[in-house]
């Protein structure tokens, strides 16, 4: 009778403690891509450093281009609190709420907005060189690396994972990265199931 209790208080714990354990989707819990939405708002989550002093850097620039520098973070949400047809909140102050998580970025421009200045090796829709770092509260944290696209709403491209903690412990491979809208700053991440 003891054992029939203390399994049954083992299940009721467990039931409680899974929704923050799986985070990102319930209804992928070890199958398939596990993904969380990413909001940053351009005004009070992202500083960008003009080069204008660099080497190489245009005198008195007002716009992002190549060797500029982004600082930024925004925050982790579940999957699916962004609106995939550009309509979402820009402020990301709608959102606030549903935040699980912090979403930093490290990177540097290769391109300008408009690709009318660019790295003569970038490829045509590069538009920056980044590390990104999302910290999932409770449950772990991973980590990216590589070239970043010009904004095309619904469009996709993959950053390689270096790395995760927790949860996150085994990822590998490949993310895969949708543009949700706000010109970039509001995207979906999906990692590859190889826990």
């Amino acid at each position: 009778m003891k054992a029939v209790k203390l399994g049954l208080a083992l299940a009721v714990a467990g039931a409680l403690v899974s929704p923050l354990s799986f985070a990102d989707n319930d209804n992928d819990r070890g199958r398939g891509a596990r993904a969380f939405d990413v909001c940053v708002s351009a005004g009070t989550d992202a500083r960008v450093q003009l080069g204008a002093t660099t080497l190489g850097g245009a005198p008195n620039k007002k716009t992002p281009g190549p060797g500029d520098r982004v600082t930024v973070v925004g925050m982790m949400l579940p999957v699916g609190t962004v609106a995939s047809d550009g309509s979402g909140d820009v402020t990301c102050a709608l959102y606030q709420s549903k935040k699980i998580g912090a979403f930093f970025v490290n990177g540097t421009f290769v391109s300008s907005f408009d690709s009318t200045d660019k790295l003569p090796q970038a490829a045509a829709n590069d538009l920056g060189y980044v590390q990104w770092h999302f910290r999932v509260d409770g449950v772990g944290a991973f980590e990216t690396s590589g070239p970043i696209k010009q904004f095309v709403q619904g469009g996709t491209y993959p950053q390689v994972i270096t790395g995760g903690t927790g949860r996150f412990k085994n990822a590998r491979g490949e993310m895969t990265t949708v543009m949700l809208g706000a010109g970039g700053f509001q995207i979906r991440v999906m990692l590859p199931d190889n826990d």
